[in-house]
């Protein structure tokens, strides 16, 4: 289907939106309410940390072939299919009955990851005219940030009312009002025209300059993640507050991607479609935010920090979809869109997991640092890409 071809993108975009909202609230339920898990399972913090981890586990081993799928098979499809495991999954979650349990049901939503983020940023991207599309791609990319500050958010307070594992099934129905946007409005297959071979999906994978900005933006969200998932305990455990307010806080830091994503692709286009010098400025307001948490002493001290790191983590998430996107051959975008969550995602994997680690294991002075190299790390692989 051609940008073109479907009249009314902006309501495909609001579909996608709400699916991907829904998806990714759930993905970061467990967050604000560790210390409950930690409770109820008798685990320790870095493992209450695979509850977030095991779904991303699930995305990050399914991205590669389900780029494969979505180069060869009709998108609309993929989006129902990924909408239903999620639902299973939910489902399942909700009446597990040890820790063990509840980590597969939340490895198998992750399943569904590829077909309700992935698939759906491909879905709009091929809805919007070509001189609309960072600023359309950037905007339901935004739909990670809704998601997350819903969870934050309304996430200890589901947990207070009806339990927390009411937040598992409250969640998906956000992308169950999704769906039927695009049942009504994507009448025509969404895929590409032509056949992908093998071979051309192979040199995709190899695609240097694809690599470089996936490695970037590995940094990146590893970044955004570790914000998300620690700051409600760092919240708790160093500024003493009380689980509420550290979630609602921490809401702060994915509330941000709600201008930031989209701003990030609007600031690109504006400067003459040149995406290195926004991703280039992502690291360079993360890093004042990961020296000054520690040291600032005031509750709004901590919340100028939170809305720094939040800006800061997500402003060129949208530009990595769009450049990625540039940077393929038409017949292979997907593919590079798989490659680019794959990397990112993998950094989502492994941020809860071995910050929780070096939380636990040395300070918290010792996972900011960490977080500062990803920084740094995330800065020199972009200048290595070419501008554009």
């Amino acid at each position: 289907m051609s940008s073109d071809a479907h009249p009314r993108p902006w309501l495909v975009l609001c579909g996608c939106f709400l699916v991907s909202t829904g998806f990714n609230a759930y993905l970061f339920a467990p967050a604000p309410v560790v210390p409950l898990l930690v409770e109820e399972f008798g685990v320790d913090k870095p493992t209450a940390g695979l509850a977030i981890s095991a779904t991303f586990l699930a995305w990050v081993l399914l991205q590669l072939p389900g780029g494969l799928l979505m180069d060869r098979y009709d998108n609309r499809l993929l989006v129902w299919a990924g909408a239903a495991l999620l639902f299973v999954a939910a489902a399942a979650g909700v009446l597990a009955p040890d820790y063990r349990t509840f980590l597969f049901t939340r490895f198998l939503a992750g399943g569904s990851a590829l077909f309700l983020w992935t698939t759906g940023a491909n879905v709009v991207d091929r809805s919007f005219p070509a001189s609309r599309r960072a600023v359309g791609t950037g905007l339901f990319i935004a739909s990670a940030p809704a998601g997350v500050t819903l969870a934050q958010f309304a996430g200890p307070l589901i947990a207070a009312a009806a339990g927390w594992r009411a937040t598992l099934l409250v969640y998906p129905t956000v992308t169950a009002v999704g769906l039927p946007f695009l049942y009504l409005l994507l009448r025509d297959p969404v895929r590409n025209e032509g056949r992908l071979e093998l071979a051309a999906f192979a040199a995709a994978l190899r695609n240097r300059t694809v690599l470089l900005v996936s490695v970037s933006s590995f940094c990146a969200y590893s970044l955004f993640v570790f914000f998300n998932s620690w700051m409600p305990t760092y919240g708790t455990d160093v500024v003493s507050l009380d689980l509420a307010t550290a979630g609602a806080l921490t809401a702060i830091v994915p509330a941000m991607g709600l201008l930031a994503r989209p701003g990030g692709g609007w600031l690109s286009d504006r400067i003459g479609g040149r995406r290195r010098p926004v991703l280039v400025g992502t690291f360079l307001l993360v890093l004042p935010a990961l020296l000054a948490v520690t040291a600032v002493s005031s509750l709004l001290g901590y919340a100028a920090v939170l809305v720094l790191a939040g800006i800061g983590s997500q402003l060129g998430t949208g530009v990595f979809y769009v450049y990625v996107g540039e940077l393929s051959a038409e017949e292979t975008r997907g593919t590079g869109l798989a490659v680019l969550t794959t990397l990112s995602i993998s950094g989502a994997l492994t941020a809860p997991v071995l910050t929780g680690w070096l939380i636990e294991r040395f300070s918290w002075d010792a996972a900011f640092g960490f977080g500062a190299l990803l920084a740094v790390v995330g800065i020199v692989a972009v200048l290595l890409a070419p501008d554009g």
